[in-house]
């Protein structure tokens, strides 16, 4: 087995651990919005939304150096050219 999956399957434990230790409802009030949800819910879904829009940056900022380091290969193509 590889290295990251190994740690991938103890990362999945750890939070299944989570999920079951925090299933315990918890009121939530935001403006006239009020609803009970459990204790891993309500920090699970802010935590993969932030891994999610840490992913899309990455990408988004890997996409933006390529194109960058394209650029001057091409100005370097029309000049030969």
């Amino acid at each position: 087995m590889s290295g990251s999956l190994i740690t991938l399957m103890v990362v999945v434990i750890i939070i299944l651990i989570y999920v079951v230790t925090n299933i315990q409802p918890v009121e939530v009030k935001f403006l006239f919005w009020e609803t009970q949800v459990s204790k891993a819910l309500l920090t699970l879904v802010p935590l993969l939304g932030g891994i999610i829009l840490g992913f899309i940056i990455a990408k988004i900022d890997q996409f933006k150096k390529q194109r960058k380091r394209k650029a001057p290969q091409k100005q370097e193509e029309k000049k030969g050219g």
